[in-house]
């Protein structure tokens, strides 16, 4: 009993508590912030979110703006709990004060319909009308105060803030497509002048533009003091947000382009490279920060640098300029963020891509055409998909949220071993259920229906030595369309055996001259090195990209920081968009993609020359395809090009009707085959440079038990010098020291492009998720 009423006690004080705390405490109502944002959009006609606007509501200035630093989801208890517009924390642009509180009114408003959470919004469009200086900039607080509160302040994003909220509402995009067309010519003028401001106010040093102070006087516009420890300086840190804005202009000036590319060269030399920023107890056994050496370390920036020296500055509540972070209190060190990593992904991701969207040289180089560009290719994809790695399935989800940039006419199952045209279904399933967004974002998705009907099942099996068996559906199909009335090339995309591609070249040679094969080999040539070694005897004017090693740009090297890493961006930008980005994410959480450089080898660069710079790397002419026959077992002394063709041919004297003799290397059981010559045959190709082991299985005596070995050997820069004229489309892995990421050839090629291309699909997975905008009629 006495613990039943002690149980009772808490309960009633633990509700009592919450009571006194508000009715949001008491029901788990979320704190108001910039996470409201993130909802739903049927949330916003919900009673809750209408209960949060309605409190929203009563914090609004009678000037139209809204205090900083206040829960706006908690109702006020009296008017004492609603900041005075004269002071404190009224009024104010600071902390996602007034931006954030407009954005999530603009949300409810269009979901509801209702004219007091309309109406608010624009007073709230009025105030930022009214609050921006004659000279573009915006203060911290507005009615403006005496002191460095109505300095144009960049300081934690505030200009940027409105800039971006007024340019959303110029635009007249959803949520915001209830403004009126005075309201939006008002917030189009006011964000012009803003840009003009942020081109006055960037800091000019010997005759460059770098960056920009958090902070600039509202009429000289030079960098003025803030708090003691802020002294006027260039910003390694809100200069980041300052130049994602200016890229995310639609069609920048002359002086925007110059403004970013000074930014961003600024940025790039004054990075901290070699240190990280470690959290200790310090000898008092309170937390503590310091600067440790690392090598290894991502690169820091300091968020103030002294102007002119471009030196990290580390300022005390005495003003007073220091240079190194240990000599600032412990008060400061520990509780004021003066270094990040702030500008990691703009430098490696945003910019790039920036560059590429407006036809910009990146690092001295164009990346032009490709069917982002409107060139629309024809294409066969032909895919061990469901066999023993799971990324053909990632890849698969990549081809289709690309297909209305391509003309798609087939999807062939080319397995060896498990894998069949049913787990391509899988993915047309997934691309189904997305379909009804993807559509709004572009008519020339096609559909789910007529992506089945080109789905073929191929060749199930490793062809046999002759490097062809008989026809399949697969083969026939990249025969018919091969043979179609269109005069442009078919791109047959290889993710796994080739020998759908032989057979066809086999069956009806005449097709060759239409046909441009980009092949990820490496590994499939592994399972296919009859088929390979068919092609290159029997067909070598054949069109062929041989991918045996750079297509590991995908997934290696390049930006892997933050939300570019390759678990990172498979949580952040894939897992949860729709029903394609959750299948991606359940076969594999974490980027491999291994076969997709075939595919953005199309989308970004020029498909005719293999030689240039693409997103599916770039490459070099073939030089005569490695190939060591030898007529016995091999030996520890023999050596091969890695990728390379081993051919056995084992004299046999006894040879009986059924014999059998099977090869087996590492995971391979190679059968053998019985040639007319009292030889019996096996082919090899080595996907490592190491050394492989092999051991003879066969019903004849004089064979079985025979063991041999060969060692594979990288590939030399000096190869590629050499190329064959015997194979005058054949291209492969540039195996130049530059190109190459450790042992693997031609990476870098890809990788370079990392930030684009991860970016572009970043962008493509939010159509999964969500329908286009619809555009409002002015």
């Amino acid at each position: 009993m006495e613990n039943n009423s002690l149980t009772r006690l808490t309960l009633l004080v633990v509700l009592g508590l919450l009571l006194l705390e508000g009715p949001n405490a008491a029901f788990g109502q979320a704190r108001f912030g910039a996470n409201l944002l993130r909802k739903e959009p049927s949330w916003y006609r919900s009673d809750e979110a209408k209960a949060i606007a309605d409190s929203v509501l009563q914090y609004q200035s009678p000037q139209g703006g809204w205090p900083k630093s206040t829960d706006l989801a908690r109702p006020p208890r009296s008017p004492d709990d609603i900041p005075p517009p004269g002071g404190g924390r009224a009024n104010s642009l600071d902390n996602d004060a007034t931006t954030v509180p407009m954005q999530f009114l603009a949300r409810v408003a269009h979901a509801t319909d209702d004219a007091k959470y309309r109406d608010a919004f624009l007073r709230g469009v009025d105030y930022l009308i009214a609050a921006q200086n004659p000279n573009g900039g915006w203060p911290q607080f507005w009615p403006l105060r005496r002191g460095y509160y109505s300095h144009i302040t960049y300081n934690d994003g505030a200009m940027i803030r409105v800039l971006e909220l007024l340019r959303d509402v110029a635009q007249g995009d959803d949520p915001y497509d209830f403004v009126d067309g005075e309201h939006r010519e008002q917030a189009a003028r006011a964000v012009e002048l803003g840009i003009n401001c942020i081109l006055k106010t960037q800091i000019e040093q010997d005759g460059q533009l770098t960056a920009w102070c958090a902070q600039h006087d509202e009429t000289t516009l030079e960098p003025a003091w803030a708090r003691a420890y802020e002294p006027p300086s260039l910003s390694g840190a809100e200069s980041v947000g300052v130049v994602r804005f200016l890229m995310s202009i639609d069609d920048p000036s002359d002086e925007v382009i110059r403004a970013v590319e000074g930014a961003v060269a600024w940025l790039r030399s004054v990075r901290m490279n070699g240190w990280r920023v470690e959290r200790v107890r310090n000898g008092e056994r309170r937390r503590d920060r310091r600067l440790v050496a690392d090598p290894e370390a991502p690169s820091l920036w300091a968020r103030f640098y002294e102007l002119n020296t471009n030196r990290p500055l580390y300022l005390d509540r005495d003003s007073v300029f220091r240079y190194d972070f240990s000599e600032i209190s412990y008060e400061r060190r520990s509780g004021y963020a003066y270094h990040g990593t702030w500008a990691a992904s703009l430098l490696e991701r945003d910019y790039p891509r920036w560059r590429a969207k407006h036809g910009l040289a990146n690092e001295g180089e164009v990346i032009e055409g490709g069917a982002l560009a409107g060139q629309r290719h024809r294409v066969i994809v032909s895919t061990d998909i469901g066999g023993t790695d799971p990324d053909d399935f990632q890849s698969m989800v990549h081809l289709l949220v690309y297909a209305d940039v391509l003309d798609l006419e087939g999807l062939v199952s080319s397995p060896y071993g498990p894998g069949r045209k049913e787990h391509i279904q899988e993915v047309i399933d997934g691309y189904e259920a997305d379909y009804a967004n993807l559509k709004t974002h572009s008519s020339h998705y096609p559909t789910p229906d007529a992506l089945r009907a080109i789905t073929k099942q191929g060749e199930t099996k490793r062809a046999p030595y002759a490097g062809v068996r008989q026809p399949t559906e697969g083969s026939e199909w990249i025969i018919e369309c091969a043979r179609r009335d269109d005069p442009r090339p078919l791109h047959l995309l290889v993710w796994g055996g080739i020998e759908d591609v032989a057979q066809a070249l086999h069956d009806a040679p005449d097709i060759l001259p239409k046909l441009r094969v980009y092949w990820i080999g490496g590994p499939n040539k592994k399972w296919s090195p009859d088929a390979y070694q068919y092609l290159v005897d029997n067909h070598p004017k054949l069109w062929m990209i041989e991918s045996n090693a750079t297509y590991r740009g995908w997934f290696t090297g390049g930006n892997q920081l933050n939300d570019m890493g390759n678990e990172e961006f498979v949580s952040e930008f894939v897992d949860g968009h729709g029903a394609l980005g959750d299948l991606f994410e359940s076969k594999k959480p974490e980027v491999k993609m291994g076969d997709t450089p075939s595919v953005a080898w199309l989308l970004r660069g020029n498909a005719s020359d293999p030689s240039q710079p693409s997103w599916g790397g770039s490459y070099v002419a073939a030089w005569e395809r490695p190939l060591l026959r030898l007529t016995r077992m091999p030996t520890a002394d023999d050596q091969m090009e890695v990728f390379g063709i081993l051919e056995l041919a084992l004299p046999v004297d006894d040879v009986l009707k059924d014999a059998e003799a099977v090869l087996r290397v590492e995971n391979q059981r190679l059968d053998g085959y019985f040639a007319p010559d009292n030889t019996v045959r096996f082919r090899f190709s080595p996907k490592s440079a190491k050394r492989y082991e092999f051991v003879l299985e066969s019903s004849l005596q004089s064979l079985d038990g025979k063991a041999g070995a060969v060692v594979a050997y990288s590939i030399s820069s000096e190869t590629a010098k050499r190329p064959t004229a015997r194979l005058p489309n054949w291209w492969t892995d540039n195996p130049a020291v530059e190109a190459s990421e450790g042992s693997h050839v031609g990476v870098r090629t890809v990788s370079r492009w990392r930030g684009e291309f991860l970016g572009d699909f970043a962008e493509r997975m939010q159509r999964c998720q969500s329908p286009a905008p619809a555009r409002s009629k002015r």
